[in-house]
């Protein structure tokens, strides 16, 4: 979910974008974006992708079930597959005014002679992270539910039918 609407429950465009973002992440590299307790999938597919972009080995991202090397023109395809994977990285970066529009993504999906910018930092939400902040939503909603709570009281002591 993207970091906007996990702080202030905003949707918006852009959040919708992350979330398209996240698809494009999970799509090549086979891997879902949820918490695990094993240590291969500790870290959510952004921070995965975004270490492997940062040290320019996003090729060991791919999901080896997309058998890029089975096809004559296979660096071809990988080349294509690295470009959807900065489309990915750039639909979640951490300032929603940073990502770009769903029609900017369409046009940089198609147009692959275009120079893709580099996308910049994610929002880094660990497991704990989330947890925390599962943890202080739980207390607010408790706070908000008490705050809001009334006692309603009868004050005739009889009643008669009409």
């Amino acid at each position: 979910m993207a970091p906007e609407y996990l702080a202030h429950g905003q949707l918006t465009e852009k959040a919708d974008v992350y979330s398209f973002g996240v698809l494009l992440l999970e799509t090549v590299s086979g891997r879902q974006n949820n918490r695990s307790n094993t240590a291969e999938y500790s870290e959510s597919i952004i921070i995965i992708a975004w270490n492997h972009f940062q040290d320019g080995t996003v090729d060991e991202l791919m999901d080896p079930n997309l058998m890029l090397n089975d096809y004559p023109s296979g660096s071809i395809i990988k080349n294509e597959v690295r470009r959807v994977i900065q489309i990915g990285l750039l639909c979640t970066q951490e300032a929603p005014f940073l990502r770009p529009s769903m029609s900017r993504v369409l046009l940089m999906l198609t147009k692959t002679n275009e120079v893709l910018p580099q996308p910049s930092n994610p929002p880094f939400m660990d497991e704990k992270t989330m947890e925390l902040n599962e943890a202080m939503e739980d207390q607010s909603s408790t706070r908000n539910q008490k705050a809001s709570a009334s006692i309603a009281t009868v004050s005739s002591n009889s009643f008669r039918p009409r």
